[in-house]
């Protein structure tokens, strides 16, 4: 039950990334570059199509936890030792493209699709 409620979340949440970047659909390219910086990565796809890209970089951080024990020898003489657990790392790197087509005018990218976040993006969106 408990994996099927985490799923059901997981998949709000993705939605919930995809429907923010959906929100630019017939808009300019420089609507998201000003809501959220200049992108990272342009590619020219042809036929008057560009993609453009958004890199985020999350580090999610465990902390260390020391866990000392004290014990006495035979002699009545302390001795502590510390243990340290944890500390780990998670480096989770998303991606958000934005499909564009020049605009009648020719002065400009008008967004016309998106690529789907992974999983690991939903949370943390392109802000």
């Amino acid at each position: 039950m408990k994996f099927i409620l985490l799923l059901c979340a997981t998949a709000w949440l993705v939605g919930c990334a995809a429907d923010t970047m959906r929100s630019y659909i017939g808009k300019d390219i420089r609507a998201v570059e000003l809501d959220h910086g200049p992108p990272g990565n342009q590619i020219d796809l042809g036929d008057g199509t560009r993609a453009y890209q958004w890199t985020k970089v999350s580090i999610d951080t465990t902390p260390a936890s020391a866990v000392s024990t004290t014990d006495k020898d035979r002699k009545g003489r302390k001795t502590t030792q510390t243990q340290f657990i944890g500390g780990s790392q998670n480096v989770t790197r998303c991606v958000y493209t934005f499909i564009t087509t020049r605009n009648a005018r020719g002065d400009g990218w008008v967004v016309t699709a998106i690529r789907e976040p992974s999983f690991d993006c939903a949370i943390g969106g392109l802000s």
